[in-house]
Protein backbone atom coordinates (compact mmCIF):
# COMPACT_ATOMS: atom_id res chain seq x y z
CA UNK A 1 0.00 0.00 0.00
CA UNK A 2 1.06 3.73 -0.83
CA UNK A 3 0.13 5.05 2.15
CA UNK A 4 0.77 8.98 2.69
CA UNK A 5 0.11 10.07 6.42
CA UNK A 6 -0.38 13.84 7.07
CA UNK A 7 -0.50 14.74 10.52
CA UNK A 8 -0.95 17.83 12.51
CA UNK A 9 2.39 18.89 12.02
CA UNK A 10 4.08 16.59 9.34
CA UNK A 11 3.70 14.57 6.14
CA UNK A 12 4.68 11.25 6.16
CA UNK A 13 5.31 8.00 3.88
CA UNK A 14 7.27 5.20 1.91
CA UNK A 15 10.14 7.16 0.14
CA UNK A 16 9.90 6.14 -3.14
CA UNK A 17 6.10 5.38 -3.26
CA UNK A 18 3.82 7.63 -1.44
CA UNK A 19 6.41 10.45 -0.24
CA UNK A 20 7.64 11.45 -3.83
CA UNK A 21 10.02 14.47 -4.81
CA UNK A 22 6.75 16.42 -6.73
CA UNK A 23 4.45 16.17 -3.12
CA UNK A 24 8.26 17.00 -1.21
CA UNK A 25 8.60 20.07 -3.45
CA UNK A 26 5.07 21.25 -3.50
CA UNK A 27 5.12 20.96 0.85
CA UNK A 28 7.89 23.10 0.69
CA UNK A 29 6.24 25.71 -1.61
CA UNK A 30 2.99 25.80 0.69
CA UNK A 31 5.22 26.53 3.72
CA UNK A 32 7.10 28.65 2.04
CA UNK A 33 4.13 30.98 1.11
CA UNK A 34 3.10 30.35 4.41
CA UNK A 35 6.14 31.63 6.07
CA UNK A 36 5.42 34.70 3.29
CA UNK A 37 8.96 34.08 1.76
CA UNK A 38 11.00 34.61 5.63
CA UNK A 39 13.47 32.73 7.35
CA UNK A 40 13.18 29.04 7.40
CA UNK A 41 15.62 27.03 9.30
CA UNK A 42 16.21 23.44 7.68
CA UNK A 43 17.60 20.10 9.02
CA UNK A 44 17.93 16.23 8.36
CA UNK A 45 18.64 13.06 10.16
CA UNK A 46 21.12 10.44 8.60
CA UNK A 47 18.83 8.72 6.43
CA UNK A 48 19.87 7.45 3.21
CA UNK A 49 16.91 9.81 1.63
CA UNK A 50 17.26 12.49 3.32
CA UNK A 51 19.82 14.49 1.45
CA UNK A 52 17.51 13.66 -1.68
CA UNK A 53 14.76 15.00 0.44
CA UNK A 54 16.90 18.01 1.74
CA UNK A 55 17.55 19.00 -2.22
CA UNK A 56 13.36 18.98 -2.93
CA UNK A 57 12.79 21.26 0.35
CA UNK A 58 15.53 23.63 -0.38
CA UNK A 59 14.13 24.14 -4.32
CA UNK A 60 10.57 24.30 -3.11
CA UNK A 61 11.57 27.24 -0.42
CA UNK A 62 13.81 29.27 -2.87
CA UNK A 63 11.31 28.99 -5.15
CA UNK A 64 8.91 30.86 -2.28
CA UNK A 65 11.92 33.44 -2.22
CA UNK A 66 12.60 32.27 1.49
CA UNK A 67 16.27 32.90 3.30
CA UNK A 68 17.56 28.81 3.95
CA UNK A 69 19.63 28.25 6.47
CA UNK A 70 20.53 24.57 6.66
CA UNK A 71 22.01 23.36 9.51
CA UNK A 72 22.85 20.17 7.73
CA UNK A 73 22.70 16.83 9.99
CA UNK A 74 21.03 18.55 12.77
CA UNK A 75 18.47 16.77 16.04
CA UNK A 76 14.92 18.16 15.59
CA UNK A 77 15.47 19.71 19.33
CA UNK A 78 18.61 21.40 17.90
CA UNK A 79 15.83 22.84 14.64
CA UNK A 80 13.25 24.14 17.00
CA UNK A 81 16.49 26.19 19.25
CA UNK A 82 17.70 27.36 15.79
CA UNK A 83 14.00 28.75 14.56
CA UNK A 84 13.90 30.70 18.25
CA UNK A 85 17.36 31.70 18.23
CA UNK A 86 17.38 33.26 14.42
CA UNK A 87 14.05 34.83 14.71
CA UNK A 88 13.47 32.55 11.82
CA UNK A 89 9.58 32.11 10.57
CA UNK A 90 9.65 28.64 10.86
CA UNK A 91 11.15 25.52 10.23
CA UNK A 92 11.23 21.61 8.59
CA UNK A 93 13.04 18.75 10.49
CA UNK A 94 13.70 16.05 7.65
CA UNK A 95 13.69 12.93 9.78
CA UNK A 96 11.30 10.04 9.80
CA UNK A 97 11.47 9.76 13.23
CA UNK A 98 10.97 6.66 15.31
CA UNK A 99 9.94 4.97 11.43
CA UNK A 100 12.27 2.43 9.82
CA UNK A 101 14.66 3.55 7.39
CA UNK A 102 12.11 3.02 4.54
CA UNK A 103 9.64 5.87 5.78
CA UNK A 104 10.66 9.14 6.23
CA UNK A 105 8.81 12.84 6.66
CA UNK A 106 8.74 16.54 6.80
CA UNK A 107 8.18 17.92 10.34
CA UNK A 108 6.76 21.47 10.16
CA UNK A 109 7.62 24.10 12.88
CA UNK A 110 6.21 27.67 13.44
CA UNK A 111 7.77 30.64 14.77
CA UNK A 112 7.92 29.65 17.94
CA UNK A 113 9.74 26.44 17.72
CA UNK A 114 6.60 24.53 17.95
CA UNK A 115 5.84 22.07 15.98
CA UNK A 116 2.30 23.21 13.94
CA UNK A 117 -0.96 23.27 15.41
CA UNK A 118 -3.98 22.06 14.12
CA UNK A 119 -5.26 25.33 13.31
CA UNK A 120 -1.66 26.67 11.89
CA UNK A 121 -1.25 23.25 10.43
CA UNK A 122 -4.92 23.40 8.42
CA UNK A 123 -3.22 26.91 7.04
CA UNK A 124 -0.60 25.15 5.45
CA UNK A 125 -2.92 22.03 4.06
CA UNK A 126 -4.98 24.76 2.52
CA UNK A 127 -1.98 26.07 0.70
CA UNK A 128 -1.17 22.79 -0.21
CA UNK A 129 -4.37 21.58 -1.83
CA UNK A 130 -4.95 25.02 -3.55
CA UNK A 131 -1.41 24.68 -5.28
CA UNK A 132 -1.50 28.52 -4.24
CA UNK A 133 2.03 29.22 -3.97
CA UNK A 134 3.72 32.98 -3.92
CA UNK A 135 6.67 32.13 -6.31
CA UNK A 136 9.55 34.68 -6.36
CA UNK A 137 10.78 35.81 -9.40
CA UNK A 138 14.21 35.41 -10.67
CA UNK A 139 16.53 37.72 -9.00
CA UNK A 140 14.86 37.77 -5.83
CA UNK A 141 16.14 34.11 -5.37
CA UNK A 142 18.58 33.60 -2.50
CA UNK A 143 21.60 31.87 -1.82
CA UNK A 144 21.11 28.94 1.03
CA UNK A 145 23.11 29.89 4.48
CA UNK A 146 24.17 27.94 7.88
CA UNK A 147 25.08 29.34 11.17
CA UNK A 148 28.16 27.42 12.68
CA UNK A 149 27.52 28.87 15.95
CA UNK A 150 23.88 27.81 16.81
CA UNK A 151 25.19 23.93 17.82
CA UNK A 152 27.11 25.76 20.61
CA UNK A 153 24.33 28.24 21.32
CA UNK A 154 22.00 25.13 21.60
CA UNK A 155 24.45 23.31 24.19
CA UNK A 156 24.46 26.58 26.35
CA UNK A 157 20.96 26.82 26.63
CA UNK A 158 20.91 23.12 27.49
CA UNK A 159 23.66 23.69 30.59
CA UNK A 160 21.71 26.45 31.51
CA UNK A 161 18.27 24.07 32.23
CA UNK A 162 20.21 21.79 34.24
CA UNK A 163 22.68 21.28 38.15
CA UNK A 164 25.51 21.62 35.68
CA UNK A 165 27.90 21.69 38.47
CA UNK A 166 26.37 18.85 40.28
CA UNK A 167 26.70 16.37 37.75
CA UNK A 168 29.99 17.54 37.20
CA UNK A 169 31.45 16.08 40.67
CA UNK A 170 29.87 12.72 40.14
CA UNK A 171 31.75 12.17 36.52
CA UNK A 172 29.34 9.83 35.65
CA UNK A 173 29.56 7.12 32.84
CA UNK A 174 27.22 6.62 30.60
CA UNK A 175 26.51 4.49 27.31
CA UNK A 176 24.73 5.91 24.38
CA UNK A 177 23.42 4.05 21.74
CA UNK A 178 22.55 6.84 19.03
CA UNK A 179 20.79 3.91 16.40
CA UNK A 180 23.02 5.62 13.99
CA UNK A 181 21.28 8.80 14.17
CA UNK A 182 21.71 13.06 14.03
CA UNK A 183 22.35 13.01 17.71
CA UNK A 184 26.21 12.28 18.30
CA UNK A 185 28.04 15.49 17.94
CA UNK A 186 25.60 17.32 20.39
CA UNK A 187 25.76 14.72 23.01
CA UNK A 188 29.57 14.14 22.60
CA UNK A 189 29.53 17.97 23.62
CA UNK A 190 27.21 17.82 25.99
CA UNK A 191 27.96 15.10 28.09
CA UNK A 192 31.89 16.37 27.99
CA UNK A 193 30.57 19.63 28.91
CA UNK A 194 28.72 17.93 32.23
CA UNK A 195 32.19 15.86 33.08
CA UNK A 196 30.71 12.54 31.85
CA UNK A 197 32.08 9.75 30.18
CA UNK A 198 30.67 9.03 26.97
CA UNK A 199 30.79 5.37 25.81
CA UNK A 200 28.97 5.11 22.56
CA UNK A 201 27.39 2.75 20.84
CA UNK A 202 25.53 2.49 17.05
CA UNK A 203 27.34 6.20 16.54
CA UNK A 204 28.14 5.91 12.66
CA UNK A 205 25.88 7.83 10.57
CA UNK A 206 25.51 4.90 8.04
CA UNK A 207 22.18 5.86 6.51
CA UNK A 208 20.80 2.37 8.09
CA UNK A 209 19.72 1.62 11.53
CA UNK A 210 21.50 -1.40 13.96
CA UNK A 211 17.94 -1.44 14.97
CA UNK A 212 13.94 -0.32 15.11
CA UNK A 213 14.76 3.52 15.61
CA UNK A 214 12.18 4.18 18.70
CA UNK A 215 13.77 4.12 21.82
CA UNK A 216 11.25 1.58 24.36
CA UNK A 217 12.79 -1.70 25.88
CA UNK A 218 12.49 -3.96 23.55
CA UNK A 219 15.03 -1.51 21.29
CA UNK A 220 17.54 -1.45 23.71
CA UNK A 221 18.44 -5.06 24.19
CA UNK A 222 21.53 -4.70 22.46
CA UNK A 223 22.48 -2.20 24.68
CA UNK A 224 20.84 -4.12 27.88
CA UNK A 225 23.09 -6.78 27.34
CA UNK A 226 26.71 -4.54 27.50
CA UNK A 227 25.97 -2.68 30.30
CA UNK A 228 27.18 -4.41 33.09
CA UNK A 229 30.48 -5.09 30.54
CA UNK A 230 30.72 -1.42 30.07
CA UNK A 231 30.61 -0.56 33.28
CA UNK A 232 28.30 2.20 33.06
CA UNK A 233 26.47 4.49 35.39
CA UNK A 234 23.71 5.05 33.11
CA UNK A 235 22.68 3.28 29.62
CA UNK A 236 20.62 5.88 27.34
CA UNK A 237 18.73 5.06 23.71
CA UNK A 238 18.27 8.49 21.56
CA UNK A 239 16.31 8.27 18.87
CA UNK A 240 17.59 8.86 15.44
CA UNK A 241 16.10 12.61 15.22
CA UNK A 242 17.16 13.15 19.07
CA UNK A 243 13.53 13.83 20.01
CA UNK A 244 13.04 10.97 22.24
CA UNK A 245 15.05 9.08 24.75
CA UNK A 246 14.88 5.77 26.87
CA UNK A 247 16.71 4.44 29.81
CA UNK A 248 18.85 1.59 31.26
CA UNK A 249 20.26 1.02 34.59
CA UNK A 250 23.11 0.08 35.01
CA UNK A 251 22.26 -3.54 35.79
CA UNK A 252 21.52 -4.19 32.15
CA UNK A 253 17.73 -3.62 32.61
CA UNK A 254 16.17 -1.78 29.86
CA UNK A 255 13.13 0.30 31.50
CA UNK A 256 9.94 0.88 29.56
CA UNK A 257 9.78 4.05 27.34
CA UNK A 258 7.03 5.18 29.70
CA UNK A 259 9.85 6.35 32.46
CA UNK A 260 11.20 8.96 30.69
CA UNK A 261 8.89 11.16 31.58
CA UNK A 262 8.07 10.51 35.39
CA UNK A 263 12.24 10.43 36.25
CA UNK A 264 12.33 14.07 34.34
CA UNK A 265 9.21 15.27 36.34
CA UNK A 266 11.20 14.34 39.47
CA UNK A 267 13.77 16.78 38.94
CA UNK A 268 11.77 19.50 36.95
CA UNK A 269 8.93 19.81 39.55
CA UNK A 270 10.86 19.95 42.57
CA UNK A 271 12.77 23.21 40.72
CA UNK A 272 10.30 24.39 38.70
CA UNK A 273 6.84 23.35 40.42
CA UNK A 274 3.37 23.62 37.98
CA UNK A 275 1.34 22.04 35.63
CA UNK A 276 2.34 18.47 33.75
CA UNK A 277 0.83 18.11 30.69
CA UNK A 278 0.70 14.53 28.84
CA UNK A 279 -1.22 12.51 26.21
CA UNK A 280 -4.56 9.67 27.20
CA UNK A 281 -1.82 6.74 26.59
CA UNK A 282 0.48 7.62 29.12
CA UNK A 283 1.34 5.73 32.08
CA UNK A 284 -0.45 6.38 35.57
CA UNK A 285 3.45 7.15 37.13
CA UNK A 286 3.35 10.64 35.60
CA UNK A 287 -0.02 11.22 37.89
CA UNK A 288 2.39 9.41 41.07
CA UNK A 289 5.13 12.22 40.39
CA UNK A 290 2.95 14.96 40.20
CA UNK A 291 1.09 14.11 43.06
CA UNK A 292 4.28 13.66 45.17
CA UNK A 293 5.29 17.41 44.06
CA UNK A 294 1.82 18.79 44.99
CA UNK A 295 1.14 19.50 41.03
CA UNK A 296 -1.59 18.66 38.87
CA UNK A 297 -1.96 16.56 35.42
CA UNK A 298 -3.76 17.57 32.21
CA UNK A 299 -4.72 14.79 30.00
CA UNK A 300 -5.11 15.53 25.82
CA UNK A 301 -4.95 13.83 22.44
CA UNK A 302 -1.80 11.72 21.72
CA UNK A 303 1.18 13.92 19.57
CA UNK A 304 3.62 16.10 20.23
CA UNK A 305 1.54 19.29 18.78
CA UNK A 306 -1.27 18.47 21.21
CA UNK A 307 0.10 17.72 24.32
CA UNK A 308 2.61 21.25 23.87
CA UNK A 309 -0.33 23.14 22.53
CA UNK A 310 -2.31 22.00 25.39
CA UNK A 311 0.61 22.74 27.50
CA UNK A 312 0.94 26.64 26.37
CA UNK A 313 -2.47 27.23 26.86
CA UNK A 314 -2.38 25.55 30.74
CA UNK A 315 1.15 27.69 31.51
CA UNK A 316 2.78 24.16 32.41
CA UNK A 317 6.50 23.06 33.24
CA UNK A 318 6.51 20.00 31.64
CA UNK A 319 5.12 18.36 28.47
CA UNK A 320 5.45 14.87 27.82
CA UNK A 321 4.38 11.55 26.18
CA UNK A 322 4.83 7.80 26.78
CA UNK A 323 6.85 7.58 24.03
CA UNK A 324 9.86 8.76 25.64
CA UNK A 325 9.43 12.48 24.46
CA UNK A 326 9.30 15.06 27.35
CA UNK A 327 9.59 19.01 26.76
CA UNK A 328 10.70 21.46 29.41
CA UNK A 329 8.48 24.26 29.15
CA UNK A 330 9.01 27.03 28.12
CA UNK A 331 12.67 26.28 28.06
CA UNK A 332 12.33 24.33 24.95
CA UNK A 333 9.01 23.94 22.25
CA UNK A 334 9.87 20.73 21.53
CA UNK A 335 10.67 16.92 22.73
CA UNK A 336 14.44 16.99 23.70
CA UNK A 337 16.04 13.64 24.23
CA UNK A 338 19.30 15.44 25.36
CA UNK A 339 17.50 17.67 28.22
CA UNK A 340 15.55 14.73 28.92
CA UNK A 341 19.12 13.20 29.76
CA UNK A 342 20.69 15.93 31.87
CA UNK A 343 17.39 15.82 33.69
CA UNK A 344 17.66 12.42 34.45
CA UNK A 345 22.06 12.98 35.44
CA UNK A 346 20.65 16.15 37.92
CA UNK A 347 18.61 13.38 39.66
CA UNK A 348 21.02 11.09 40.04
CA UNK A 349 23.55 13.80 40.92
CA UNK A 350 21.03 15.51 43.67
CA UNK A 351 20.09 12.08 45.13
CA UNK A 352 22.74 10.18 45.18
CA UNK A 353 21.09 7.23 44.00
CA UNK A 354 21.54 4.75 41.10
CA UNK A 355 18.51 4.73 38.20
CA UNK A 356 17.37 1.24 39.47
CA UNK A 357 16.67 3.11 43.28
CA UNK A 358 15.02 6.26 41.77
CA UNK A 359 12.60 3.68 39.41
CA UNK A 360 11.71 1.62 42.33
CA UNK A 361 10.60 5.14 44.69
CA UNK A 362 7.75 5.40 41.40
CA UNK A 363 4.68 3.23 42.33
CA UNK A 364 4.55 0.20 39.15
CA UNK A 365 1.48 -0.56 37.13
CA UNK A 366 1.57 -3.31 34.06
CA UNK A 367 1.19 -1.92 30.64
CA UNK A 368 0.52 -3.66 27.84
CA UNK A 369 0.61 -1.80 24.47
CA UNK A 370 -0.46 -3.75 21.08
CA UNK A 371 -1.43 -2.40 17.10
CA UNK A 372 -3.79 -4.15 14.56
CA UNK A 373 -3.08 -3.34 10.96
CA UNK A 374 -6.63 -1.52 10.05
CA UNK A 375 -6.72 0.23 6.71
CA UNK A 376 -7.63 3.99 7.00
CA UNK A 377 -11.42 3.63 5.63
CA UNK A 378 -11.97 1.02 8.53
CA UNK A 379 -10.17 2.25 11.76
CA UNK A 380 -12.76 4.82 12.67
CA UNK A 381 -15.60 2.51 12.01
CA UNK A 382 -14.09 0.45 14.67
CA UNK A 383 -13.66 3.25 17.33
CA UNK A 384 -17.29 3.83 16.52
CA UNK A 385 -18.30 0.33 17.67
CA UNK A 386 -15.35 0.63 20.67
CA UNK A 387 -17.68 3.65 21.87
CA UNK A 388 -20.80 1.80 21.15
CA UNK A 389 -19.28 -0.85 23.52
CA UNK A 390 -18.13 0.74 26.61
CA UNK A 391 -21.01 3.92 26.14
CA UNK A 392 -22.26 2.87 30.01
CA UNK A 393 -18.60 3.78 30.66
CA UNK A 394 -18.80 7.45 29.47
CA UNK A 395 -15.38 6.75 27.45
CA UNK A 396 -12.81 10.35 26.78
CA UNK A 397 -13.78 10.35 22.89
CA UNK A 398 -11.31 13.08 22.52
CA UNK A 399 -8.54 11.08 20.80
CA UNK A 400 -10.36 7.66 19.58
CA UNK A 401 -11.83 6.02 23.04
CA UNK A 402 -10.57 5.55 26.86
CA UNK A 403 -11.75 3.72 29.50
CA UNK A 404 -11.30 4.07 32.63
CA UNK A 405 -11.70 1.02 35.22
CA UNK A 406 -11.39 0.85 38.92
CA UNK A 407 -8.14 -0.98 38.65
CA UNK A 408 -7.37 -0.43 35.15
CA UNK A 409 -7.78 2.14 31.76
CA UNK A 410 -7.67 1.02 28.11
CA UNK A 411 -7.79 3.45 25.20
CA UNK A 412 -8.19 2.64 21.42
CA UNK A 413 -6.66 4.99 18.77
CA UNK A 414 -5.77 5.14 15.08
CA UNK A 415 -2.35 5.88 14.65
CA UNK A 416 -0.64 8.99 13.61
CA UNK A 417 1.31 7.67 11.74
CA UNK A 418 1.03 4.13 10.21
CA UNK A 419 -1.96 2.46 9.21
CA UNK A 420 -2.60 1.14 12.44
CA UNK A 421 -5.08 0.52 15.61
CA UNK A 422 -3.43 0.96 18.39
CA UNK A 423 -4.60 -0.41 21.69
CA UNK A 424 -3.20 0.26 25.28
CA UNK A 425 -3.74 -1.27 28.72
CA UNK A 426 -2.44 -0.33 31.75
CA UNK A 427 -3.45 -2.20 35.29
CA UNK A 428 -2.54 -2.74 38.23
CA UNK A 429 -1.82 -6.92 38.03
CA UNK A 430 -0.12 -8.55 34.96
CA UNK A 431 -3.26 -10.72 35.04
CA UNK A 432 -5.64 -7.58 34.88
CA UNK A 433 -3.85 -6.04 31.75
CA UNK A 434 -3.33 -9.19 29.64
CA UNK A 435 -7.18 -10.07 30.08
CA UNK A 436 -8.30 -6.39 29.29
CA UNK A 437 -5.63 -6.77 26.71
CA UNK A 438 -7.52 -10.04 25.40
CA UNK A 439 -10.78 -8.71 24.97
CA UNK A 440 -9.74 -5.91 23.29
CA UNK A 441 -7.94 -7.50 20.45
CA UNK A 442 -10.89 -9.63 20.32
CA UNK A 443 -13.21 -7.48 20.02
CA UNK A 444 -10.96 -4.91 17.77
CA UNK A 445 -10.47 -8.22 14.83
CA UNK A 446 -13.87 -8.66 14.87
CA UNK A 447 -15.15 -5.54 14.23
CA UNK A 448 -12.54 -5.44 11.89
CA UNK A 449 -13.43 -7.87 9.95
CA UNK A 450 -17.14 -6.87 10.49
CA UNK A 451 -18.43 -9.17 12.81
CA UNK A 452 -20.10 -6.71 14.78
CA UNK A 453 -17.40 -6.57 17.40
CA UNK A 454 -19.69 -8.44 20.09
Amino acid sequence: MKELKIGTSWVRGVVGEALTPELIVNFACAFGTWCNGGPVVIGRDTRRSSPALRAAVVAGLLSTGCEVIDLGVCPSPVLSFAVRELGADGGISITGGHNNARWNALKFIGADGALLNPVKSEELLDLYHGSTYALAPWDKIRAVSTDASLLERYLEHLLAAVDAEAVRKRHFRVAVDFCNGSCVEPTVRFLEALGCTLQPVNEQPTGEFAHAPAPNSTNMQQLAAIMRWLQADLGAAINVDGDRIGFVTREGTALSEEYALPLAAGIRLKRRPGTVVTNLSTSRMIDAVAQEHGQKVVRTAVGESHVIDQGIAEDAVLAGEGSAGVAALPTTMMFDGLLTLGFVLELMATTGETLSTLVSRIPRYVMRKRQLACPPNLVYKVLDRFRARFADREPNCVDGVRVAFPDAWLHARASNTEPLLRIIVEAETSGRADELMDEALTFARRATFGHGGI
